[in-house]
């Protein structure tokens, strides 16, 4: 194996650690909260996935709000040179259904020091949760569509 693509297959393993790490604790507020707030996860040093802390004492109530000071965050921490790679996630309503037919989607934003940018969009659909939580919420997910992206964190 070339050294380029040991670092390919690294980046490659950074940015699933991310995106599993993401969509991991997006179905869990799901399943607990039936939705979730912008949250970001980060790698150490060690290629783990923890999650980001807001910084604030008090959060902003709004979603766009507090996904641009987690982004903030994170790209002071990527300027520092503290920062191998990074994750936000949202929770979307997608323009055009999935194929399954789902509407709601967890997108997850990766970037990478190594150039690595992209967009995944995973699908779910929730049921149950009814009659005062006695029928627990059940998250179905759909295929995840990627697409590329703009890098904003690693732009210096």
């Amino acid at each position: 194996m070339t050294e380029m693509a040991a670092q390919d297959e690294i980046v490659r393993d950074d940015a699933n650690e991310l995106l599993n790490a993401s969509v991991s604790y997006g179905k869990r507020m799901l399943r607990k909260y039936g939705e979730f707030g912008p949250f970001g996860f980060r790698l150490n040093e060690d290629g783990q996935a923890v999650m980001e802390p807001i910084a604030q004492h008090q959060m902003p109530a709004d979603a766009a709000l507090l996904h641009d000071l987690l982004r903030q965050q994170l790209t002071e921490r990527a300027q520092r040179g503290k920062l191998p790679g990074a994750a936000l996630a949202s929770n979307v309503t997608m323009a055009q259904p999935s194929s399954e037919g789902y509407c709601d989607a967890i997108m997850v934003e990766i970037e990478h020091r190594k150039g690595y940018v992209i967009k995944a969009f995973v699908p779910y659909k929730i049921t149950g949760g009814q009659f005062f939580g006695f029928f627990p919420r059940v998250v179905r997910f759909g295929s995840i569509r990627t697409q590329p992206a703009v890098a904003q964190l690693f732009t210096f």
